[in-house]
């Protein structure tokens, strides 16, 4: 079953925040061509229809600001996975 997707801007805070703390550096992923604008706008996309939303605003709020491991539940987990690797 799908569900309307989320608000653009609160999701595309959502996967800058979740790439920070997991370690990906977006601005010099794109600069390094190791993402396209179209992957990321991809990403948002997947972030907006993502049902683990809600939680995912918990879990970010609760890093302390070290580099922690993508959680499986994120809807970008392979891209951060990758670019964090």
């Amino acid at each position: 079953m799908t569900h309307p997707l989320g608000d653009i801007r609160h999701h595309f805070l959502l996967a800058q925040s979740m790439a920070k703390v997991t370690g990906v550096d977006l601005i010099h992923a794109m600069h390094e061509g190791h993402i396209s604008q179209e992957t990321w706008a991809n990403a948002v996309t997947r972030c907006r229809g993502c049902d683990w939303a809600e939680p995912c605003e918990a879990w970010l709020a609760a890093q302390n600001g070290s580099k922690v491991a993508v959680p499986p539940n994120c809807a970008n987990a392979e891209l951060f996975q990758r670019l964090a690797g």
